[in-house]
């Protein structure tokens, strides 16, 4: 079985801040420089946010095949609960990013319980600042742009529907190799 987190305690805590810190400033691309041995086709920032953020008691669900190499790697590491449902989550990866549409899959959580939603992490082609994406809302000075190569507009225009329903929602973390950006469910999203 492949490594992960060479010190759990001090890399854990390294991938947590940075998860802080990006999800206080939507748009703003954080970077995980430790050595973790991802295996197949996970990258190694999802790799770094899984270790990090599961657990036994964690429902999680991904895209993934239940017998793959991912799957052995991320219960071996959290042994964490995988689920059938994506709505019975509280944490979900998407590895074939070009099949998501629709983000009313995931569960937004309850008026009572919002906490109970869906953390959604996306894995893509590749993240920039200079795409067609408008970021506006908490914890955005004035604005910010962001590029995701391989998600469908629809899925983003979806999403930027979800804001109205705050304090539902989904919180988001789309990640490329060893870079993530998140967009919280309080941030604004225009597609042009």
């Amino acid at each position: 079985m492949l490594q992960g987190f060479q010190s759990e305690t001090n890399d854990s805590q390294s991938v947590f801040r940075k998860l802080l810190t990006a999800m206080a400033s939507p748009g703003s691309i954080e970077k995980i420089d430790l050595d973790i041995d991802c295996p197949g086709n996970l990258h190694s920032a999802s790799g770094g946010i899984l270790l990090t953020l599961l657990d036994f008691e964690t429902p999680f669900w991904t895209d993934l095949d239940d017998s793959s190499k991912e799957i052995q790697w991320i219960q071996f590491h959290t042994s964490t609960p995988v689920k059938n449902s994506a709505t019975n989550s509280l944490f979900a990866l998407c590895t074939h990013y070009d099949e998501l549409e629709d983000p009313n899959l995931f569960n937004p959580g309850t008026l009572s319980s919002p906490d109970l939603s869906t953390t959604l992490l996306i894995q893509t082609r590749g993240i920039d600042n200079n795409g067609k994406i408008r970021l506006t809302g908490p914890g955005i000075q004035t604005e910010a742009y962001l590029r995701l190569k391989g998600i469908k507009e629809v899925f983003l225009k979806r999403r930027a529907r979800m804001v109205e329903n705050y304090p539902q929602g989904i919180d988001m973390i789309f990640i490329c190799e060893n870079r993530f950006v998140c967009v919280p469910r309080t941030t604004i999203l225009e597609v042009f």
